[in-house]
């Protein structure tokens, strides 16, 4: 039953990346470069980058799966660096290599940029002491993941599941306290340590606790944490072309989060080969196409200005779904296996979730 789930999970990250892709073609670059279309489809896609949220939603549900197989801290993040970095590695890898051709907003990168990325390190707390941005501004949402995974395995194996959702909420409430008294120092500190987006991962948390327990409380407490996180600003929303923020506009994720673990029709769907395929190729596609979508597809609306605005992304983006589906299928699993070959990585087991 836990295998057929994953699928739907699948599929949830199949519409996440679909999301965020469209956002990022058709309403965050246009209204900071000059395109042929500008910015008058930004109410259209501009919801988009909810697609991030949904990410989360995901990650709180199978953080908690993989915590159950693990045995201590160490073990935890050793499966969780093996997962994200041989796609790491090489996307930074494709990104860098190719970005004299892909006409990137900012421009080539240096090779320090290579840094933030490959150490899961937030860029943010790197530039103010004079170190490199990221290669990709999408980026971000590693790094957040990244701290919500040693804060899930810290309190995990030192106090125990029990205090893992308490603890995300207790952090968020603390968020929230320090906004409504201005207190701008503790605002900035609990953004720079992403503790805005804490109640998405307690939201999913509670459905995993749901999904394996079958305690009704479990699943409306994952309910009442998606809708609360759904109603709470998105720090930097506001300057997305546009798009003005709306109370509860994320809820649709939580309702469709919860189809997707207890309606068969929405499990059918979810498991539709497109959405499949997209969900496979999704971590690798995040990272590498946000610029060069938006770069190529300039160079298209240049070389051919009679295409319709609406399909001048639809090239580049096949384009980049390839090279992120040779990424996830033949680029991923032998890196891997070359990490796992190393004398300090022998004791971390090798099919990490």
């Amino acid at each position: 039953m836990r295998a057929e789930r994953l699928q739907y999970l699948d599929g949830l990250r199949g519409i996440a990346i679909l999301a965020v892709v469209l956002f990022h073609a058709f309403a965050r670059w246009p209204g900071l470069v000059p395109t042929p279309y500008g910015d008058r489809y930004a109410s259209l896609f501009g919801w988009g980058w909810l697609g991030v949220e949904l990410f989360f939603l995901i990650s709180g549900f199978v953080i908690c799966m993989t915590l159950d197989r693990c045995d201590s801290f160490g073990q935890f993040m050793g499966r969780r660096w093996l997962r994200l970095f041989p796609t790491m590695l090489v996307a930074s890898l494709v990104i860098f290599a190719t970005a004299p051709l892909a006409n990137r907003p900012t421009g080539v990168p240096t090779a320090a940029q290579l840094l933030p990325g490959l150490t899961f390190i937030d860029s943010r707390w790197l530039t103010p002491i004079g170190g490199p941005d990221s290669l990709e501004g999408t980026f971000w949402s590693l790094y957040a993941e990244m701290k919500f995974y040693l804060f899930a395995g810290f309190v995990h194996f030192t106090f125990g599941r029990r205090w893992l959702i308490a603890g995300l909420i207790g952090g968020f409430a603390a968020y929230c306290a320090a906004v409504a008294l201005g207190l701008g120092t503790f605002v900035r500190l609990f953004y720079f340590l992403d503790i805005p987006f804490w109640l998405w991962f307690a939201s999913g948390a509670s459905f995993y606790q749901w999904w394996r327990q079958r305690q009704r409380v479990a699943f409306l407490a994952a309910l009442g944490l998606g809708i609360v996180a759904s109603a709470v600003p998105v720090p930097g929303a506001g300057t997305i072309p546009n798009m003005l923020f709306a109370p509860f506009l994320g809820l649709p994720l939580v309702l469709l989060f919860a189809a997707a673990l207890t309606w068969a029709p929405a499990q059918r769907a979810l498991s539709h080969p497109a959405l499949l395929f997209a969900g496979f190729v999704s971590y690798p596609l995040y990272l590498i196409h946000d610029q060069a979508l938006i770069g190529m597809t300039l160079m298209l609306s240049q070389a051919a200005p009679w295409m319709p605005f609406l399909l001048l992304p639809l090239l580049p983006l096949a384009l980049l779904m390839g090279v992120a589906w040779v990424i996830a299928a033949h680029c991923e699993k032998p890196v891997r296996q070359a990490l796992l070959r190393a004398p300090t990585m022998m004791t971390i087991a090798a099919n990490p979730n």
